[in-house]
């Protein structure tokens, strides 16, 4: 499927656009449709054909092949999450919404190409974060796993669509994540959950209620959890405060540990994509997208200055949500990119070197166009008006006048030639602007307060 309106979302500083020189680059621009909406990929009707499922106020909707098909409307409280599966064991997907109003879940059935809801709303008074609907006693009824705003787990048995509250997480601990999966292949899911404070379990149904089937206290808080879906047998990673990446799998009728390094290069959300990798959503570094290795991660590409909270992949897309509800697609740019000054293009005449996913300026090509005089013939030696800018590669600053100004980036010399990168601009009374939709960069003039 395709959006019919895309926004890009542009920043007054660069961006990533590779890992390394010569590896595909990416872009992330706004899906305007799916702004403030809660999002399911899911096969509503079982026919095999995966369609988004959105939550938006107080109304649910598909939208597929740019068509927006309405199913519910009038949910009292706003809509903050969304789960589709066999609740009453009639062999057809049912709805299972949740709110943040009370934090209210409500249970709809579809009779006649009408979505009717059945029963009563349950209330865990809480916001509703996450739902998934997985048959953990195996009764044939879809029961319902639950995720709190403050952090709290539940599981309701479901029991002919009626649901029913049977299992909550350890009270005063925050469950920093909760996955389902078959961990010992029997057929049967367990669920996986991590307390912030640094603890992780496994849970088994047996018989008649859930058992620990395995818990671990690894080194330091924990900051993500992340599941891997292997066809032998699955693997679960967390990320701790300690930036150790903990791993395990079941193996021989037990628990044992997988994997085991450092990992400072993970951020606070983790997800994985079969065939992609695993994405990273860091505050720190912004969105990358990892190779998982034995031992490490490999980085395959980067775009820092943004960050999100919720990841999904869709038709072969990967989909990130920021903190504000905008949602970005993925997409992959070129390598070329056209420059301006202003208005007018000046490509031919400036050399751009693309250093470790940062652009870099050779900055004599845009010294004239900026005002900047050379000063003595030196190219790092500039007068702009009555001030001395001093260009200092050894440690990493701009000397203006007697005010010294440290880089974020490093200046380059290339050549006996500086080379700098967006943020050095400020100081000569220009901004850099990129329109991703034209892959151009702009230079705008932006007087500062010391000019």
């Amino acid at each position: 499927m395709c959006f019919r309106k895309i926004t890009v979302f542009v920043v007054i500083s660069i961006l990533l656009l590779s890992a390394a020189s010569g590896a595909a680059t990416y872009i992330a621009v706004e899906v305007p449709e799916l702004r403030n909406s809660v999002l399911r990929v899911v096969d509503l009707y079982s026919q095999g054909e995966s369609m988004l499922l959105l939550g938006q106020g107080h109304s649910v909707s598909t939208l597929a092949e740019d068509t927006v098909v309405p199913l519910i409307d009038g949910i009292s409280g706003r809509i903050s999450a969304l789960a589709v599966g066999d609740v009453n064991g009639d062999l057809r997907s049912e709805l299972v919404v949740g709110t943040d109003s009370g934090g209210a879940l409500y249970f709809y059935a579809e009779k006649g190409g009408t979505w009717e809801r059945q029963g009563q709303p349950q209330y865990l008074w809480d916001t509703i974060r996450l739902l998934e609907i997985h048959d953990f006693n195996n009764d044939g009824w879809g029961d319902v796993l639950v995720l709190t705003g403050k952090g709290e787990a539940h599981v309701l048995l479901s029991s002919e669509g009626t649901l029913y509250p049977f299992w909550k997480s350890k009270p005063g601990e925050v469950v920093v994540g909760v996955e389902v999966i078959d961990v010992d292949h029997n057929g049967y899911p367990e669920v996986i959950y991590a307390f912030q404070s640094g603890y992780i379990a496994v849970l088994d149904w047996e018989e008649q209620g859930f058992t620990v089937l395995w818990e671990n206290y690894p080194w330091g808080s924990i900051e993500s959890l992340v599941v891997l879906p292997h066809q032998s047998s699955p693997e679960w990673l967390v990320v701790t405060s300690q930036k150790m990446v903990y791993g395990w799998r079941y193996r021989n009728g037990e628990v044992v540990s997988s994997r085991l390094f450092e990992g400072n290069e993970l951020g606070e959300h983790l997800f994985y994509f079969t065939g992609q990798g695993l994405l990273s959503l860091s505050q720190k570094t912004g969105i990358s997208l990892f190779e998982l290795q034995s031992a490490s991660v490999s980085e395959k590409w980067r775009i820092p200055g943004i960050f999100g909270n919720q990841a999904f992949s869709f038709e072969g897309a990967l989909y990130f949500r920021d903190p504000s509800g905008i949602y970005y697609k993925l997409v992959e740019g070129s390598n070329r990119w056209r420059i301006f000054l202003q208005n007018q293009e000046i490509t031919e005449s400036v050399e751009v070197l693309n250093h470790e996913g940062e652009l870099f300026y050779r900055l004599p090509d845009l010294a004239e166009s900026l005002g900047l005089i050379v000063h003595k013939g030196k190219s790092w030696y500039y007068v702009l008006g009555s001030h001395e800018v001093v260009l200092d590669p050894e440690h990493n600053c701009i000397r203006y006048d007697n005010v010294v100004i440290p880089m974020t980036n490093s200046i380059l010399d290339m050549g006996g030639l500086p080379y700098v990168s967006a943020e050095v601009f400020p100081v000569f009374g220009w901004r850099v602007e990129l329109d991703f939709s034209r892959q151009h960069v702009i230079f705008r003039q932006n007087w500062g307060w010391w000019l």
